[in-house]
């Protein structure tokens, strides 16, 4: 149902304040404000910055999707982790154990969410990480083979070109998933032998990657039996069915390993290691498939069917569950609009689902072009909106300012090598320590139910007592508050990833532990190094400890010798001028607060000078950085 035109003028006139160029007439295809277009890429982005906001502006909402889902990633997480995974070798000859890793997973993560254009791909692919969860909290895929994470996050890339139904076999047939919930290697039964299949897989690909828990209506509300209690989806018969279709999956075999038994490349031997099974799917071994009939979910798939066939039939039953529709386009919804979706939106947003059997960017685009999205009343209801998680707060910061990363101009090539054009990428690291960082980091979420529950709400909190869920609320608590607060403190004074040494001329040729340990003296052997001494004496470095992505803040530095001024860019840039008058005010008495000296007759006090104008711009961020008109999405 549209909201009336009346009611949209009511609304419109109850936020006047707040929000300028509310529409008359519905959400237009284009924002009427810059603080709309903020909010829309708030949702469709990592975060605005000003150049997005003015192409959204020019264009409008339809054609930017359309834009952007037709655009393809600077690059695959795979070609990204080979390079810096070349690089790292190259860096420490001689040394078996160096080698790319999770940090490099992480760091393509962040160079396509801070960087590269395709951001509503890049965005919904890490909506998409949060329902069908691999994390690198497992030993195996954080420390034995992450590079199957980064064909993972391109498995997902790739699915948003397609159908749901598409998705569900590419994570069916994963090796990170396969080894994530178990199933890689997964045999047939053999009851003589108390052998049965693992159902790791078969429980959570129904409760958490399809229909969900109950059973429900075509809205997402749930069904409730005679006595009023919801009815459950399925039972431990349906899981242990369906356990026995994911058996004979293995690693991926290429014809180079042809001669290899199938079960030494089954069973992943030394000799069946092929690279490509890394990120290539599954392969199917029919010989460790279970046989036997398969009952689950109403059907029954007969005996002596194959690997794939069962495989197939059992992913088309889960697709067109009548709950699929709505479990599945609730969690985008959270993930990208509100925690709260009403039964109308989900309702609409799951037709879509259904009349185009599953097509990824038309629910996409139903879920952002929706009314309840776009529509002014939501941005007054204490209802609509989100919490704005860890990842998103920090990407949305560094977005809306210019920053700088070192790490593509760090002297890391050995002495005797010329130097290299190396990889451009972003290095912040494993952000999950709640005491100490943001308490969140991509592709660490502690289990297969994500961060957060999207069913999650605080004990004993408003939200509960009003039957309302805050998923990421499930982050919060006594430590992580003061551990976000400090995180944003760090970000604006001193930046954030991995410290480096600067090459500032790239003429330095060694290795950047080796030139800080000279510099720092932390080692009386490297120091007495001579050829280190030499190397540092022929070339420019920045000695300074530098974390390797920094704001950069000369533009907002001109405008705080006004606090006013200040505060209402600082407003614009992160909020899209949606300030309250309390917030405002806050900010510039807090500032006011702060003196700036004045130039002095010597002209000899510029630094003092310029740091007292930077402290202006830190407090003001971090003031915006910390409030409710931050945190919370609408």
């Amino acid at each position: 149902m549209r909201w009336s035109s009346l009611s949209k003028l009511l609304a419109c006139g109850a936020m006047a304040a707040a929000l300028t160029g509310c529409p008359t007439d519905g959400p237009a295809d284009a924002p009427q404000s810059r603080a709309e277009a903020m909010r829309f890429l708030n949702q469709a982005t990592f975060g605005s910055d000003e150049a997005s906001i003015d192409h959204l502006m020019t264009v409008g909402y339809e054609a930017w999707i359309d834009e952007q889902f037709a655009l393809q990633p600077a690059f695959t997480y795979r070609d990204f982790f080979t390079k810096r995974d070349a690089e790292i070798k190259a860096d420490n000859p001689g040394n078996l154990a160096a080698k790319a890793g999770a940090d490099q997973v992480l760091e393509a993560f962040y160079t396509r969410a801070l960087t590269d254009k395709a951001q509503l791909r890049a965005r919904v692919g890490f909506a998409l990480s949060e329902i069908f969860v691999v994390s690198f909290t497992d030993d195996i895929l954080g420390l034995t083979v992450p590079q199957m994470v980064a064909g993972y996050m391109d498995t997902l890339d790739t699915a948003l070109n397609g159908t749901y139904r598409d998705l569900l076999e590419a994570v069916a047939k994963s090796p990170a998933m396969g080894e994530y919930l178990s199933f890689r290697s997964n045999t047939k039964e053999v009851p003589e032998l108390g052998h049965f299949p693992d159902e790791n897989f078969a429980r959570e690909v129904m409760q958490l990657f399809s229909i969900g828990l109950y059973e429900l209506n075509p809205d997402g509300t749930q069904q409730l039996d005679a006595q009023g209690h919801p009815t459950e989806t399925y039972s431990i018969d349906d899981v242990r069915g369906l356990a026995k279709v994911f058996t004979g999956w293995g690693n991926y075999r290429g014809a180079a390993y042809a001669a290899v038994s199938d079960q030494d490349c089954f069973f992943s031997a030394s000799t069946c290691q092929d690279p490509e099974g890394y990120y290539k799917p599954m392969q199917a071994y029919d010989a460790f498939h279970s046989v036997s009939e398969k009952a689950f979910l109403g059907i029954t798939l007969p005996a002596q069917g194959s690997t794939q066939s069962d495989l197939t039939a059992a992913l088309d039953r889960l697709a067109s569950h009548h709950n699929t529709a709505p479990f599945i386009c609730k969690q985008l919804i959270q993930r990208l609009v509100t925690s709260n979706p009403t039964p109308d939106y989900v309702g609409r947003v799951a037709a879509r689902f259904t009349s185009t059997g599953g097509n990824l960017k038309e629910v996409v685009k139903a879920i952002l072009l929706d009314d309840e999205a776009r529509g002014p009343v939501s941005l007054i209801s204490s209802t609509h909106g989100k919490l704005r998680e860890p990842v998103l707060r920090l990407t949305a910061l560094l977005r809306a300012f210019q920053f700088t990363s070192a790490t593509s101009n760090v002297s890391t090539s050995p002495l005797d090598a010329p130097a290299t054009t190396r990889l451009n990428y972003i290095a912040i690291g494993n952000t999950s320590d709640p005491a100490s960082s943001w308490g969140q980091a991509p592709l660490y979420s502690p289990s297969v139910f994500n961060f957060f529950r999207p069913g999650f709400t605080p004990p004993l909190s408003t939200g509960a007592q009003q039957g309302l869920v805050e998923p990421e609320m499930q982050l919060v608590n006594e430590s992580s508050v003061t551990g976000y607060v400090n995180a944003v403190v760090d970000l604006v004074t001193n930046g954030i990833g991995p410290t480096v040494v600067v090459d500032a001329d790239g003429q330095c040729g060694t290795f950047t532990p080796q030139i800080q340990q000279y510099i720092q003296s932390l080692d009386p052997k490297v120091a007495a190094n001579k050829t280190l001494q030499d190397a540092a004496a022929q070339c420019k470095l920045d000695t300074l400890t530098r974390r390797s992505v920094t704001l950069q803040l000369t533009e907002q530095r001109a405008m705080a010798y006004d606090p006013t001024t200040l505060a209402q860019h600082i407003a614009d840039r992160l909020l899209g001028g949606n300030i309250t008058d309390g917030l405002r005010q806050s900010i510039q008495q807090t500032l006011t607060n702060l003196p700036v000296p004045a130039l002095n007759a010597q002209q000899s006090n510029g630094d003092a000078i310029n740091s007292a104008l930077d402290k202006r711009v830190w407090t003001a961020i971090m003031m915006v950085a910390v409030s409710p008109e931050f945190l919370i999405t609408k």
